[in-house]
């Protein structure tokens, strides 16, 4: 049991290994507590991160994880990197205990959370000294694993600049002549997947054993397209066991989708550190900051001036596109060698997928939930995803969050929207959506035999006088609903168009009906419907906010 908020305000003003005296706490946890304190004998001001007395302090796994993340830290000397300045236990509370640096800003998860998708050259700065930061480590046979807005955190300086710091280093991994003596060995030979599964890299996903430094570049190529879009890759995919399937097998949509104001050059350093095999990567954080510092000939330095939002103008640019290749064909190989392990209990929210497994954490950044399609869907995904559902979950039902088997019309399909790429719609501020559609958990039962067999499903098309065309036929749109019919996990090319105005969008035939449930042409502006937001992203540098490292543990 983790320290109650009586527990950790009854630590203010006493001493921990009677040589930091706590001034307040900062925040706290399930698993502990970070306190603001001073050094009693220089007057130095530091945080110190505490595991809770309990079960927890005595769990050596637990333990081990908190010294390997001091271990570390100290070992790269970079202020890209938190400074980690004592470790110990203290001898009163037989607490461990760690002492940091203390730092005034905020992490990039909160900033993402405060203003929306961020401009490019923001987010190229952020990335440019994440990789300092990430080179250093490397250099030093230390790989993060844990690479994720909340890990990235942006310290304010006394000069008005900002620079980035990389945070948790708890699930590292030491590669170092005596990794065993560094407590690493049952990381390494568990293979147990560690780490934020939204920032995953396919290796870790696959929860391989020989994991290096490109697994970080994967994910600081997911904080980058978040930074840019004001999403995750995979945000739209809620269950785990899909997440990890479609991190395996599953190419990311291109950035530019969701920002079509990303220049192609930009993109493209996006998509090269996301590439599924460590090989087509980026082979070092050097190589990516190379990349980064060719695109920006101004420099990567950050003035908090530069944490705003994107403006309106901003949004409506449209850059010319980069040229991806075709995402490769989806075979039984691609995630045959998803393991069993990997798979935590059922239950687990997006939420939890965005926290992970570090040994600090936040809230995950509130994000749209809406069904979406993944790039170039096709048949075999849908049922080599069903059939890998059942094979491994043992039948756990793969579930969206919220929603109904059923769109009988027009009102119930307001339940989800959808989205395409163009400067009128994409990267909204973040948001909660309404709850999307839920395939039935019959679904997962589907094999190839019953894949064959010929379904109707409903869709909604908005508005109701709009001509729409299925696979280049004309449909019959009734009361604002036409029918799709196809196999269980066919793909149909659907167009609305109203005038000189069209929406041409992928629909798959799924056991909960059309998958997305509903596509809505915005005739005014000539696209998909812009989802709604709460309210419009915050233009200012943060205000009221309490300085210091202000994370807490889960």
């Amino acid at each position: 049991m983790g320290l109650s908020p009586v527990d950790a305000k009854n630590l203010v003003g006493k001493k921990i290994d009677g040589k930091y005296e706590v001034a307040r706490i900062i925040g706290a946890g399930g698993m502990g507590a970070v306190y603001e304190a001073h050094h009693v004998g220089t007057g130095r001001r530091v945080a110190i991160k505490v595991i809770s007395t309990g079960d927890l302090s005595k769990d050596e796994q637990l333990v081990g994880r908190f010294q390997r993340e001091a271990r570390a830290a100290g070992a790269v000397d970079t202020q890209h990197i938190c400074q980690v300045l004592d470790t110990g236990t203290d001898s009163t509370t037989n607490w461990p205990f760690m002492v940091m640096e203390f730092m005034s800003g905020e992490d990039v998860q909160q900033l993402l959370r405060r203003v929306g998708p961020v401009h490019a050259d923001l987010a190229l700065r952020i990335a440019a000294q994440a990789c300092i930061g990430l080179s250093k480590a490397h250099d030093a046979g230390v790989v993060h694993r844990d690479m994720k807005p909340a890990n990235l955190y942006l310290a304010r300086t006394d000069a008005g600049k900002v620079i980035v710091k990389l945070l948790d280093f708890g699930i590292a991994k030491v590669k170092m002549e005596h990794a065993s003596e560094m407590g690493d060995a049952g990381l390494t030979r568990t293979g147990t997947m560690l780490g934020s599964p939204l920032y995953m890299s396919p290796e870790q996903a696959r929860g391989v054993k020989t994991i290096d430094h490109r697994a970080d570049i994967w994910s600081l190529g997911v904080v980058l397209y978040e930074m840019l879009t004001g999403r995750t890759p995979y945000h739209h995919i809620e269950a785990l066991g899909e997440l990890i399937i479609a991190i395996c097998s599953e190419p990311p949509r291109p950035v530019q989708d969701f920002a079509p104001w990303v220049e192609p050059d930009i993109a493209a350093i996006v998509h090269k550190a996301l590439k599924a095999h460590p090989s087509e990567r980026f082979q070092t954080a050097s190589e990516m900051l190379d990349a980064i510092v060719a695109v920006k000939r101004d420099g990567t330095e950050i003035e908090e001036a530069m944490l705003v939002s994107l403006s309106e103008t901003q949004r409506n640019l449209v850059a010319k596109r980069l040229t991806l290749p075709p995402p490769p064909d989806v075979t039984a190989q691609t995630v045959a060698h998803v393991p069993a392990q990997s798979i935590p209990p059922p239950g687990m929210t997006q939420e939890g997928m965005a926290q992970g497994a570090g040994t600090t954490g936040g809230l995950a950044a509130p994000t749209e939930r809406r069904p979406q399609l993944p790039a170039k869907s096709n048949t075999g995904l849908v049922v080599l995803g069903a059939v890998l559902s059942v094979a491994l979950f043992g039948g756990v039902a793969y579930k969206f969050l919220g929603g109904s088997s059923n769109l009988p019309d027009a009102q119930a399909a307001h339940q989800a929207t959808t989205t395409t790429p163009t400067a009128e719609t994409a990267a909204p501020a973040p948001t909660t959506a309404a709850p999307a559609v839920s395939p039935s958990a019959s679904s997962l039962a589907v094999t190839p035999a019953a894949d064959s067999k010929a379904r109707t499903v409903k869709l909604v098309v908005i508005p109701e006088d709009a001509t729409v065309t299925i696979d280049g036929n004309t449909a019959t749109v009734k009361k604002g609903v036409v029918e799709i019919s196809g196999s269980l996990g066919s793909v149909h090319k659907v167009k609305l168009q109203v005038g000189k105005q069209e929406l041409e969008e992928d629909v798959v035939v799924s056991d909960g009906g059309a998958l997305p449930p509903k596509l809505q042409l915005d005739v005014k502006n000539g696209g998909a419907v812009r989802p709604t937001t709460s309210a419009k992203p915050v233009a200012t540098s943060p205000t009221g906010h309490t300085p210091g490292i202000e994370k807490t543990f889960e």
